[in-house]
């Protein structure tokens, strides 16, 4: 096992928080592995990266492959002892104009779960073993309620932040620490689809920043806005009806077709 460098993955890094975090950890002592579909765009990543003498390697890899990508992350794992994970890659789209199709909805839970589930689950017992590692998983603020705007995307984020929360203490044991993420309105191609107001945005490097030092203070749980966060989970306790009514409400969200 080479233990020399911090050893981090990053999935979706070509773009948004997972590109930012990939640049806030560059430096010589750290070996990162930067996943994501686009070559060009990881390569650009990377260039940044090698100015601090940061080790790189880049895999294309679709994460919803669960044959290659969990065959990708079992090599790495058998030749490095892996310090975090950052399963960053989602993708996102809505009810603007209609109903979410089947298509779109498989294509939601199949990156935001299942690509999470892929690159997540082989490195479990390689921690395990290890008795150490740090897996940061990101939610969304739309995962605390289920949004009539983008229900997949919701149920999708919903779902990580259920499954951080059991991961946790079930890991804890093994010294395997778990670090849920809950943004709010971050500036990421993601966001750029959106037609509407998005209160208290902010960078993606801001973003970043934040969810390393919370990371760097231990933090279970990494919830910015702090003010959305709290007035969210306010909702959340109201009744049905009420939060329905507030839920109809809200702007649409472009489905994948539309964002082209």
């Amino acid at each position: 096992m080479k233990l020399e460098k911090n050893t981090i993955i990053i999935t979706g890094a070509s773009s948004g928080i997972g590109r930012a975090i990939a640049k806030e950890y560059a430096s010589k002592n750290t070996r990162l592995f930067l996943f994501g579909r686009s070559k060009e765009r990881l390569e650009e990543v990377a260039n940044y990266c090698h100015q601090y003498d940061t080790e790189v390697n880049i895999i294309i890899c679709d994460l919803k492959d669960k044959i290659a990508t969990t065959a990708m992350i079992d090599s790495i794992s058998q030749q490095f002892k892996i310090d975090m994970i950052f399963a960053c890659a989602a993708v996102s789209a809505g009810t603007l104009k209609a109903p979410e199709t089947t298509h779109q909805v498989e294509e939601i839970f199949s990156t935001n779960l299942n690509g999470v589930l892929n690159s997540v689950l082989p490195l479990l017992p390689h921690m395990i073993t290890n008795n150490c590692g740090t897996i940061v998983l990101f939610s969304s603020m739309a995962g605390l309620i289920g949004l009539s705007s983008a229900p997949s995307y919701s149920a999708s984020k919903g779902a990580i932040k259920i499954l951080a929360e059991g991961l946790r203490a079930y890991l804890k044991k093994f010294n395997v620490k778990i670090c849920l993420v809950i943004p709010g309105y971050v500036d990421t191609p993601m966001t750029k689809v959106n037609n509407f107001p998005m209160p208290l945005m902010i960078s993606a490097d801001k973003a970043a920043k934040i969810i390393i030092d919370g990371i760097n203070k231990n933090k279970a749980i990494i919830a910015f806005p702090k003010s959305l966060y709290f007035i969210l989970k306010i909702v959340g306790l109201l009744p049905n009806q009420w939060i329905d009514f507030i839920n109809a409400k809200l702007p649409g969200k472009p489905a994948f077709h539309e964002q082209e």
